[in-house]
């Protein structure tokens, strides 16, 4: 799954390990509706946090359990031809007790949107005390989930390549349009600055960094350059490197596909400067992935990414 980390587990000699384990998916917290149901309700915050975690908390048991129950056979590759630690059943075995090396992600999305309904401020120009003390708080719980029920529970920043506008969806379908929350298409992955938050490479990543570090269970921080200059951009990885940040540098690149023609830097090209053409093709990435956009014809980016890529200043 994408970005997400395996939670620690160990063989029968007692030493830690990673290869041939899994996560078994991943669920995720619509933050800014669950705050918003508590003000509607009159209730604390927290209160009706704890429910949605211990919603998906049950989710992930009933998948375990699920999962547990089905024949090696569902998975040949994975359970009878070794390509999971254990997987060297009989085909009408249960998959059983491997699913213990396997990991269930609690997702977090739109935090920048969360505190805008806090204290209507966009993350960036936050003190983020609120944002540490929630994601704190789910993190404590989580622990407490693993340790009661035996599953290797972890807490994930979402990627969010389609939820960021399902999420936004939700919301406006409940409460509307809310500005600076839901007047865009999209709403800010994990504990992403929004991304037309105008701060250079080192800021965002001052800005990210303790949030990354909290959100152990899978995270990546990114930045955005308008050049591809090698000087530039091993400036900013070195950096990424020396603060522990799995980490991607995003910089759009256009090119002229009757031509050949491509721009030095990072701009948005309607026509080609060397033939005029309109044929344009730009490629992205979109989240832990390349994907392309035309001027005049197709796209592989829903419509909320469309959006969040031309709102794009810091990421």
């Amino acid at each position: 799954m994408c970005r997400a980390y395996l939670s620690d587990f160990y063989d029968a000699n007692g030493e830690m390990f990673f290869v041939g384990r899994a996560n078994i998916g991943a669920v995720s917290l619509n933050l800014p509706m669950i705050y918003m149901k508590s003000k509607e309700e009159g209730v604390d915050f927290y209160k009706v946090l704890d429910y949605y975690l211990e919603m998906v908390r049950n989710f992930h048991k009933r998948r375990y359990i699920a999962v547990s129950e089905n024949k090696a056979s569902t998975n040949p590759l994975c359970f009878t031809q070794g390509g999971l630690y254990g997987g060297t059943l009989k085909p009408d075995d249960k998959i059983g007790s491997i699913v213990k090396g396997f990991t269930a992600s609690f997702g977090i999305t739109a935090l920048n949107e969360l505190n805008v309904l806090y204290e209507n401020k966009m993350l960036h120009k936050s003190n983020k005390n609120f944002i540490n003390t929630v994601v704190d708080y789910i993190d404590n719980r989580v622990n407490d989930f693993k340790k009661e029920d035996g599953w290797l529970y972890a807490l994930y920043a979402t990627p969010a390549e389609s939820l960021c506008g399902t999420q936004r969806e939700q919301f406006v379908k409940k409460y509307g349009i809310i500005e600076n929350v839901s007047d865009k298409l999209y709403f800010s992955n994990g504990f992403h600055c929004h991304v037309s938050a105008e701060i250079s490479p080192f800021e965002k990543q001052d800005q990210e960094f303790e949030l990354f570090h909290k959100i152990n269970g899978g995270h990546i921080q990114y930045t955005r350059v308008d050049t591809t200059k090698p000087n530039v951009v091993k400036g900013i990885v070195l950096r990424g490197m020396s603060m522990g940040f799995y980490s991607g540098i995003n910089a759009n690149k256009s090119f002229c596909e009757d031509c050949g023609w491509s721009p030095e830097k990072d701009t948005d090209v309607i026509c080609c400067e060397n033939c005029g053409s309109h044929n344009i093709l730009e490629i992205n990435r979109l989240c832990g992935y390349l994907g392309y956009s035309k001027q005049k014809q197709s796209t592989r980016f829903n419509d909320a990414k469309i959006e969040e890529l031309k709102d794009r200043k810091s990421m």
